[in-house]
């Protein structure tokens, strides 16, 4: 299976009227109003299945997670939050039919969330739909704006680019790459690169670019994304088997 990359808003514990991270309002959320407002012992069964969903997904037990998502919004079930927790769950299965259904829900809950516009885009790009992805990347790259988001924009701008490759847009492309040098302290000169390498066919070059671009930065954690974004574009074979589906009933 393929790894997809998706923006996860989880915390360690449940605090009710706290900011969403990947927001900019400081009003507190009728979800979180909803949720205080629940019986005692009801909602302390709710932050049970809560942490016991985000601690089953963090360990890739995904039907474990879902199964617990189910109790959890038997309960209650306008969280964005556990919305896009579930809409994960059926992209770990790829099935994105409905995880787009989990995020569009969420979306309409929260429509200022980052996270969630970002995870949206990102079906598009699995799914191949190029020219939607494309608009809702470059609509959602500004919101990317806090100093410790450049890693996160950057990404973005990847996948603009790769984006543009697929619609024809090579020059736009090219001109992206053209103006960057290695002194750019951003793994897209390298990836950039190398995708463009790929592009025309020459597989050694491209090869070339990702292993310097992998002894400038070492980090296999801020390495990863981008590699499993070559992935689900198809330049870099997958590592993993093939697609898992479920069926479920609704």
């Amino acid at each position: 299976m393929k790894r997809i990359l998706l923006f996860l808003a989880l915390t360690s514990q449940l605090t009710f009227g706290q900011e969403d991270p990947t927001t900019t309002t400081t009003k507190k959320a009728q979800y979180d109003i909803d949720i205080e407002n629940l019986p005692e012992d009801v909602r302390k069964k709710y932050v049970e299945y809560y942490l016991r969903s985000s601690q089953l997904f963090g360990q890739k037990r995904i039907f474990e997670c879902l199964e617990t998502i189910r109790k959890l919004h038997a309960i209650y079930d306008g969280n964005p939050v556990t919305l896009n927790l579930q809409g994960a769950c059926y992209v770990e299965f790829r099935d994105f039919k409905k995880a787009s259904k989990s995020f569009d829900k969420a979306k309409k809950i929260d429509p200022s969330s980052k996270g969630m516009l970002f995870n949206i885009a990102e079906i598009d790009f699995v799914t191949q739909k190029w020219a939607q992805a494309l608009e809702k990347f470059k609509e959602i790259k500004p919101l990317f704006d806090q100093k410790n988001e450049q890693r996160m924009k950057d990404l973005i701008g990847f996948k603009i680019f790769l984006c543009q490759l697929k619609t024809n847009q090579i020059e736009q492309a090219k001109a992206t790459i053209d103006q960057m040098s290695y002194k750019d302290d951003t793994l897209l000169f390298y990836y950039g690169n190398a995708a463009l390498a790929y592009h025309a066919d020459q597989v050694s070059e491209a090869e070339t670019w990702l292993a310097r671009g992998r002894r400038v930065f070492k980090n296999n954690a801020l390495i990863n994304p981008w590699q499993d974004t070559l992935i689900e574009f198809g330049y870099i074979k997958s590592f993993y088997g093939g697609d898992l589906e479920i069926e479920e009933n609704e």
